[in-house]
């Protein structure tokens, strides 16, 4: 009755999975007046191991925002892979409400209308998110390297290197800079400094790539993923592989 950063390959770069926040970010693109009067309801979404989220289906054209805001006519309560797992479609809403790990409270009418929310969700994912080309999905992909590195400070005496991503989208193309080396590290858009390693390939195929639709060594050994630099770099990427758990 419920709705629906590094890649895998083998000695280079690491899979990870979507997080609760980058499937919310999506949800807010696709919040307009024709949902709002469809359901007419406002939802705080309260992820264990994540954040809490108010999902406003009533004011206005509506809005998605992190944390708590207003009062709530429907508060559901679910853990962040639980959630990710749901939205993905790789776990079952009725059956995670009978197994006690989706709480329900409040209005128990606005929580059957949140099938909606699998309507507004693209339906690949971060990866459909890119199909109308003005966005790069791997927009959602590099926050999530950036609190992987801020959350573990050791990474930088572990890898001690910067990294270079150019990601390219049709005619376009983003830059991102994955800093391992210098205090505190983190993840910018753009070229920052002097990178020991540099990684491009397209938006489509790295998406894919950390999706599990292709093969890292494939994507290398077909040259439509090249890396350039400090190759003992490349091989250190492993070292930000992130939980699972964490998406």
């Amino acid at each position: 009755f419920f709705f629906s950063l590094f890649g895998g390959f083998d000695l280079l770069l690491v899979a990870m999975s979507m997080t609760s926040d980058a499937l919310m970010n999506e949800l807010g693109k696709h919040v307009n007046e024709e949902i709002v009067n469809k359901v007419k309801g406002v939802y705080l979404f309260k992820i264990t191991g994540g954040k809490d989220w108010t999902v406003d289906l009533k004011n206005g054209s509506g809005s998605v925002k992190e944390g708590a805001h207003g009062k709530p006519d429907c508060t559901v309560t679910i853990s962040d892979q639980d959630f990710v797992n749901l939205i993905t479609g790789k776990a079952n809403g009725q059956q995670l409400f009978m197994g006690g790990k989706l709480k329900i409270s409040g209005n128990m009418a606005m929580a059957m209308k949140l099938e909606v929310l699998k309507q507004m969700a693209p339906k690949e994912g971060i990866a459909a998110s890119a199909a109308g080309g003005t966005t790069f999905a791997s927009d959602a992909i590099f926050p999530e390297i950036d609190k992987r590195i801020k959350e573990d400070p050791s990474l930088l005496k572990k890898i001690g290197g910067v990294y270079r991503f150019k990601i390219t989208n049709g005619g376009d193309s983003k830059t991102w800079t994955v800093d391992v080396k210098n205090a505190p590290g983190g993840v910018t858009e753009g070229e920052e400094g002097k990178a020991d390693c540099t990684v491009t390939v397209s938006d489509e195929d790295y998406v894919n790539l950390i999706t599990g639709k292709a093969n890292g060594q494939q994507l290398f050994m077909g040259g439509k993923l090249k890396i350039s630099g400090n190759m003992a770099m490349a091989m250190k990427l492993s070292q930000l592989s992130i939980p699972k758990a964490s998406l």
